[in-house]
């Protein structure tokens, strides 16, 4: 038993449409990482401890 009437077109899904776009966003993506990766920025120093008072001695 058919589901649907042959006659009708189907609506395209677009799929190779999302899979070019899916490739060129994971593209820009590992390309960005590279690029922040190399430039460095996340390689801040920590902020040293700043001491006001002394500590208590035990």
């Amino acid at each position: 038993m058919p589901v649907g009437s042959p006659g009708k077109r189907r609506t395209p899904l677009g799929v190779f449409i999302m899979l070019v776009a899916l490739v060129l966003a994971a593209f820009i993506g590992a390309a960005a990482g590279l690029i922040w990766q190399s430039a460095g920025w996340s390689d801040d120093e920590p902020e040293q401890e700043i001491v006001t008072a002394d500590a208590p001695s035990d």
